[in-house]
């Protein structure tokens, strides 16, 4: 039986770090000029979480890239491994 992993479009599995960046860097400034209270705590924290997101993916995948590169790592491995 062969198993079928799901796959993203290289640009945007390239994209999503900046994605989250960006994301959550809008959501801080949205709590931050936009919205008063308990509510802007919630907005900012969120925010922060995608930027701590998009970080920690950006810093892991390039950490990645470099270690299959330096050990002679091909790209994904066969279908069928029987």
């Amino acid at each position: 039986m062969q198993i079928r992993r799901p796959h993203l479009n290289k640009p945007l599995y390239d994209m999503l770090p900046w994605l989250y960046g960006s994301g959550g860097l809008a959501l801080l400034a949205f709590s931050y000029f936009r919205i008063s209270g308990w509510l802007s705590v919630l907005v900012a924290l969120a925010g922060l979480g995608g930027i701590t997101w998009g970080l920690a993916i950006g810093l892991r995948r390039r950490d990645f890239r470099a270690m299959r590169d330096e050990y002679g790592g091909g790209t994904l491995p066969p279908d069928n491994q029987d």
